[in-house]
């Protein structure tokens, strides 16, 4: 019996941190690609083909 109502409380309170990770994603903004519309616009503004930049060190970047 009282592993039951453990079972049953340790799911509520899962199904309740879902749907709250669910609303709060769902509100977060949505992000806008800005640096390719940048790079776009700069590439025709000059008429030269700009390449994508590469990124200097991507190993000292924190997981």
């Amino acid at each position: 019996m009282v592993a039951k109502l453990f079972m049953i409380v340790v799911c509520v309170a899962a199904v309740a941190f879902y749907l709250r990770f669910l609303i709060a994603l769902w509100k977060e903004p949505k992000r806008l690609p800005i640096g390719y519309w940048v790079r776009l616009r700069l590439t025709v503004a000059t008429n030269e083909a700009s390449e994508p930049q590469r990124r200097k060190s991507t190993l000292t970047r924190a997981a």
